[in-house]
């Protein structure tokens, strides 16, 4: 058994407000842990309303399905989210 552990940053340039950057980061969020089942937060940058730094863990079986896992979740945040990945650390334990 291995855990999947990711942290993204998202640049959002178009938020003006925290109130964008929230509808952002509860859809995000939302989606990620329905479509994955998987745990996903909101680690760092709470203040700054560009930037949006989410922590996402999930339990897998093998190495390989860590892999498909990490692909299916930078697919679902690239299709799903305005903003430019600016950061993408894996760790898989």
């Amino acid at each position: 058994m291995h855990v999947l552990v990711i942290e993204v940053v998202l640049h959002l340039p178009w938020s003006t407000s925290l109130k964008d950057k929230r509808k952002v980061r509860y859809g995000l969020i939302d989606r990620l842990t329905r479509r994955h089942r998987i745990s996903v937060k909101e680690v760092d940058c709470q203040g700054a309303q560009q930037t949006l730094c989410l922590g996402i863990a999930g339990v897998v079986l093998t190495e390989a399905g860590a892999h498909e896992l990490e692909q299916s979740i930078l697919k679902t945040i690239e299709e799903n989210c305005d903003g430019e990945i600016r950061e993408w650390n894996v760790e898989i334990v």
